[in-house]
């Protein structure tokens, strides 16, 4: 089996930093590793991971130009189990905007 980097730039929170104190790609890998895993494309709105006994929340985004992002910031252990794909925020977003409109 052939192995490649796959280039991608990820965002790392000011919070995450204090707390890691440290080098964050391990966990920028891992976080695309459970992206990846679930095979439900590359647009997450809001995952989870626990790293170093930390919650890890991130989401991911794909420019027009192809480029991949990954933002991680700290979690909140009440969301642990959930992975909120970006359509799925998107529709209940819609779905907020038409209740609010047909109640006016």
């Amino acid at each position: 089996m052939n192995q490649a980097s796959f280039p991608f730039k990820f965002v790392v929170s000011q919070a995450l930093k204090r707390r890691l104190c440290g080098d964050v790609r391990p966990l920028a890998v891992l976080a695309l590793q459970e992206v990846l895993k679930h095979r439900r494309g590359l647009e997450i709105a809001h995952q989870q991971i626990v790293f170093r006994g930390l919650h890890i929340a991130f989401s991911t985004r794909v420019t027009e130009s192809g480029r991949l992002y990954v933002d991680l910031d700290l979690g909140d252990p009440t969301l642990a189990d959930r992975l909120i794909l970006e359509c799925e925020l998107k529709t209940a977003g819609n779905r907020i905007r038409q209740r609010r409109g047909a109640s006016r």
